[in-house]
Parts: structure tokens; sequence; C-alpha cells
């Protein structure tokens, strides 16, 4: 007797609230649940991120396999594996007339079930396929960044090492997506220090979110880890995710953004001066560049303005010049050393509050591509 109806259900990343409503009810419903699991001892996560909705059904409880799907390349070893799954659940069916393969995120990203389906295709009367939150809109969700705007174009990479147009795929696009990254030092190496979102674990209790510069980031990878990469600047600092929900340091939204296409301007400047001039230079020679490109771009400026600085009612004598102010609104610091420290960082925090002015921009370009920090009061 064939299968009446096979769903394939995504669970999304991992948080039970996540779940669709669609997936809920049928969950609530279905006959049997098939949810692989990676090794043995392991439980399916899959199957872990609906625990507790299973747990309200009562009575007329679903009947669960965990078949095994170990993470190998090996065609002949997985083709071994998915018989001994079929065999399983032919064999325990008894008069399941529905069946749920689970898998984490979305089951139309590289996830098992159109593999499970090709195996079981001649054995199923009906197919429908839910989808699930992806990995990556969580972790722009926790971090309060998209991961596209407008016209931008996203790609999404499973292997760096062994995909050959990797790097022309990250050269055309403006936001790359890095999923289960094995190799940070390549990608970093081909993008340089980019602003990052990389996430661990994302909608698991023990999840972890950091943000920040993508040579910054120190967290170890892990297989359920997201790496997004976007070209233009994030505006943030490397944070962990637990101190971004309990307490909010990230800030309004349209705070953060504040004058987002005046800062994407400078700092489009900033890379084209880098791309003509490449690093070694003394920082007056990318300070004349900069000024040149800048006038090209039709964005004004000053340079080596002098502006006040106050400690309380008391008027400090001598002026503070910064590099470069932008359309009055944003202060420009220019640097042409081995890295940005915390000391650059702090002594622009502080220039915005002895000034008053809300952004600044730190451009450093003693590097292979132009380090930037962007600052906001």
């Amino acid at each position: 007797m064939r299968i009446n109806k096979l769903y394939g259900i995504g669970v999304g990343p991992g948080d039970p609230e996540l779940l669709t409503v669609k997936a809920y009810k049928v969950l609530k419903e279905v006959d049997m649940i098939v949810a692989p699991r990676s090794g043995e001892g392991k439980s399916s996560l899959a199957l872990l991120t609906i625990k507790k909705f299973l747990e309200e059904r009562r009575e007329n409880k679903p009947l669960i396999i965990e078949p095994l799907f170990p993470m190998t390349r090996n065609e002949e070893e997985l083709k071994s594996y998915w018989e001994k799954a079929k065999r399983e659940v032919l064999e325990r069916r008894g008069g399941c007339e529905t069946i749920a393969f689970l898998t984490l995120g979305d089951p139309s990203l590289y996830s098992t079930f159109y593999k499970f389906l090709d195996f079981f295709g001649e054995e199923v009367e009906e197919v429908e396929i839910i989808p699930g939150v992806t990995s990556f809109s969580a972790c722009s969700a926790l971090a309060k960044v998209p991961i596209a705007e407008g016209n931008e174009i996203v790609s999404i990479i499973p292997d760096v090492i062994e995909n050959h147009t990797a790097l022309r795929v990250i050269q055309h696009s403006d936001s790359v997506i890095f999923l289960k990254p094995k190799n940070t030092d390549a990608i970093k190496s081909m993008l340089g220090n980019k602003k990052a979102i990389l996430g661990v674990k994302v909608g698991f209790e023990d999840q972890k979110l950091v943000v920040g510069n993508l040579t910054e980031l120190k967290e170890p990878t892990h297989y359920l880890s997201t790496l997004i990469v976007k070209k233009d600047d994030i505006g943030t600092e490397p944070r962990d995710s637990t101190r971004l929900t309990q307490k909010g340091e990230m800030g309004n939204a349209n705070e953060k953004w504040l004058y987002k296409d005046l800062t994407q301007g400078i700092i489009g400047a900033a890379m084209e001066v880098h791309r003509e001039l490449g690093s070694g230079f003394l920082e007056y020679v990318y300070e004349e560049a900069l000024c040149y490109e800048l006038n090209l771009r039709e964005i004004s400026f000053e340079r080596q303005k002098e502006l006040d600085i106050c400690y309380k009612d008391l008027l400090i004598p001598r002026k503070y010049k910064p590099d470069l102010i932008v359309e009055n609104k944003v202060i420009v610091e220019i640097k042409a050393t081995a890295g940005l420290t915390e000391i650059e960082e702090a002594q622009l925090l502080n220039y915005l509050k002895a000034t008053k002015m809300r952004i600044g921009l730190l451009l450093n370009f003693g590097k292979k591509s132009v380090e930037v920090k962007r600052r906001i009061l």
C-alpha cells in the first residue's frame, strides 16, 4: 500500500517559536515523523526543535523514526544509509498513511529531504513542501542587520575550498552567505576586513552571535554556523547576542543607519584610492588622494578644520583638527598603519563627544584592503 502523503517540513533554525503555523498543524495530525540524525548516539536536532509540540499530542501519538545519515561525501556509503532508512520506514510503517520528513531550516536549501524523496517517490501518492526559516534569516534578524536592500546581490556559498567559482561569485556580490564555513582564513583572504555576522547554533538555547570586522571574529566555527559578510558598512562593533537581545545595545535602527548613503560614499571613495595606490604610503598621500576622489564624486568636505573642544564650562585653548569633515556631518580620520587599535577608536569617540558630531569614520590604508571603523554617538 502506497503512502497517501509525504510532507517535507522545514522546522527553522532550532527555535520552536520560529516553526510556522502550517507546519505546526501538520505535525499535530501526521501519522509518522522521520527525523534524520547525524551520528550514532546523537538525537535529531530537528526533532528536538518540535519536541514540546509533540508532547501536546496526548493521544494518537505519531510513530517516530530517526534514521542515521552521517556527514560523509562518500556516495556509496550514503546510498547504503538511504536504502536502510527506506527499509526501516516501510517495515515499521504499519497503517501510517501520512509521513513528515523533518529538516532544519528550509527543505529546499541544502537539506536531505529531496534525496529522501528520490528514494520514496514511487511509494508516495502526494507530496507537499512546507518551508521553514533559514539560519541566515535568523542571524540577520537577531543582529538587526538586513542581508540585502534595493538592487543588492546576495550569494550563498556552501564550501569555499572545493568551490572553484566561489571567488568569482564573491567579487560580484554585495552580501555573501557562507553556510557551515570550514576555512575562515580563506574567506578573510578573499574579503579582507569587511563587516560580518557570525551565528553559531542560532535558534538553540546556547546560540552565539558575533557582529564585527571579519578579521576580528574569534568565535570558533561549528557545523551549525552561518557567516554573513556584507561589503558595505553595517555599523557595529564585535558584540555578543545575549547582550544585544537583553540590553538593546544596538540601539534604534534609524540611528544605526544615520547618514548611510554619505558614509558609504566616503568608504567607496577610500576603496577606490586603495585600489589605485595600495598600501605603503604615508598618511598625507592617502589624504590628498581621498580629497581628489571626493571632489570627483561631488562630495563636499573641509580639511584640517579647527574645532572647539569643551570641558564642562572650559574651552580648551588648543583646537582639534580632524583630517576631514564631510558635509558637516562626518568626521574622517585617515591612518596608514599595520592595523587599527582600540586607542584610535577611543580617540574618535572622544572627538565625537567633544565636538557633538554624530558619525565618525576611521580609514586605515596600511593593510591589504581598506580597514574601516564606523562609530556613532
